[in-house]
């Protein structure tokens, strides 16, 4: 049964509220002031609350605060009762996260339909949620293994036959392999140090310190970075005649390694998605405030359905093309960007082209 938690100091309104929920179907648990309420909601998960702005010793903005800054209550749908027509005060209430608001008195209606329509939208949202859920791990369950065991288990095997067979391969077949292996250990390094690089991003959005310090970075040169960067991909690739860049100077508000790890990400993706022998563009451009890089290959693109769902753990067409990573890379970047102010925009067309483009803010003079 879907329960709502009612904060209302006056307790004829509060009785009412209750009653009329009550005859809905809905189970209603209720306190008589914010301090209260919070105890209330902390301890039952209601799944919606409605709660009055005026109260004594705690009132409906501190509730709110509350409920927003716990990661165990920041999604419940949060629907303000007041008495105030001034228009400043709902505002106020719905800048600091509020679902919705009632102006009291209201009618039966109104209540009933003011809690239908939050219900609703939050279980289209728990849908929208379960159904990504499942998505993630479908593409989980099919890219992760293959992904850390194509190049463990090439490691293994080459090195196994080294070790048997050492005395049957020359000087130039040893060092192949020796390559080999080289090459399938750097694939899993970077693999790994995405994924702890993913997982340091996700966690500073609950670190306002560690936050605070990566926004007050900044950087100068990003023009050299940029160049250096590419070429160093390109290189890697064996794509180095394929990249063409050119890039301004300027000083961006973003620390060195997270600019570097942007660029990094995207050479990878242009290289890896694109015929070897075409070209790649790259370019570093400041303007209005930003910095933005672009990125253009003429590589196999993506479907606007594919752009939307740009998200860690997901690959699009693994069935039919054959392609080291997981995902990570663009999630990567876009979680950069989203961090210092800045923007991720991918425009594409299949079987023709790729634009990837960020801006990043410039610092201040």
């Amino acid at each position: 049964m879907t329960k709502i938690a009612v904060i209302e100091d006056d307790v004829i309104v509060r009785e009412t509220i209750i009653e009329r929920l009550t005859e809905a179907g809905y189970f209603v648990i209720s306190a008589e002031n914010g301090l209260h309420g919070i105890d209330l909601i902390r301890e039952q998960l209601p799944d919606l609350v409605l709660c009055d702005v005026m109260m004594p010793n705690l009132g409906g903005f501190g509730v709110l605060e509350y409920v927003r800054k716990d990661p165990a209550t920041e999604l419940i749908p949060f629907i303000f009762l007041s008495a105030l027509s001034d228009k400043s005060d709902l505002r106020k209430g719905m800048l600091s996260g509020a679902d919705d608001y009632l102006t009291k008195p209201f009618t039966r209606e109104e209540l009933l339909n003011a809690v239908n329509v939050r219900l609703q939208k939050r279980q289209s949202y728990d849908q929208k949620m379960n159904d990504a859920l499942d998505q993630f791990r479908d593409s989980l369950s099919r890219s992760l293994p293959h992904e850390f065991l194509t190049p463990l288990n090439s490691i293994l095997g080459i090195s196994h036959l080294l070790k048997d067979h050492m005395e049957d391969f020359g000087v130039s077949e040893v060092g192949e392999m020796l390559n080999n292996i080289h090459q399938s250990g750097q694939r899993l390094l970077r693999l790994v140090q995405n994924y702890l690089r993913f997982a340091e991003l996700e966690s500073l959005r609950h670190d306002d310190k560690r936050r605070e310090a990566i926004l007050a970075e900044e950087m100068a040169y990003p023009d050299e970075l940029l160049r250096d960067t590419v070429q160093s991909v390109a290189a890697r690739a064996r794509r180095g005649k394929d990249v063409n860049v050119q890039a301004d100077n300027a000083r961006l508000r973003i620390g060195a390694r997270d600019y570097e790890k942007i660029i990094e990400e995207l050479a990878d993706n242009a290289c890896k998605f694109s015929l070897d022998g075409s070209k790649i563009e790259v370019r570093g451009t400041a303007a209005d405030g930003f910095y933005e890089i672009s990125i253009i290959d003429r590589g196999r693109g993506m479907a606007e359905q594919q752009i939307h769902s740009i998200g860690a753990y997901t690959q699009f067409d693994r069935s039919q093309f054959e392609q080291p990573g997981v995902g990570l890379g663009l999630a990567i970047v876009h979680t950069i960007a989203d961090l210092h102010g800045g923007l991720l925009r991918i425009e594409s067309e299949l079987g023709r082209f790729t634009a990837v483009s960020v801006l990043l803010p410039l610092a201040e003079d």
